[in-house]
């Protein structure tokens, strides 16, 4: 067996094999991030939304305050309760990645849900 003793050019052909992954790795830690970020937005658009909802029933007001927190997402919200409680729950769909960046990710997204129970205020006679 020879071994080479010249091993000129040894590091670019490491360093490429090496770039796939360590792009990968970037790229997953990223997509996390977002997630993340989006997660904390559910969280304040879910509490926004059961903050309305405690002073009003009304829907359209709920999803008016949701949307105010979450304009930059699609989002879903669904408001539940009985006579003391209310539960406002958001679902944001986070796109994977940047749909032009690096692969063709349209129409694939992350769901990311909060809920948040309020007691009503009581109504003052």
């Amino acid at each position: 067996m020879r071994h080479v003793q010249n091993e000129r050019g040894s590091q670019t052909i490491e360093f490429v094999a090496i770039l796939p992954l360590f792009t990968l790795v970037v790229i997953i830690v990223w997509q996390f991030a977002l997630a993340a970020t989006a997660k904390v937005t559910a969280e304040a658009a879910a509490m926004d939304g059961a903050r309305m909802a405690i002073v009003s029933e009304n829907l359209d007001e709920v999803k008016a305050a949701v949307s105010k927190v979450a304009h930059q997402y699609v989002h879903a919200v669904s408001l539940s309760g009985d006579r003391e409680y209310v539960t406002v729950k958001v679902t944001l769909q986070v796109p994977l990645l940047d749909q032009d960046a690096f692969f063709d990710t349209t129409g694939l997204s992350l769901p990311v849900s909060a809920e948040v129970t309020l007691r009503k205020e009581r109504q003052s006679e």
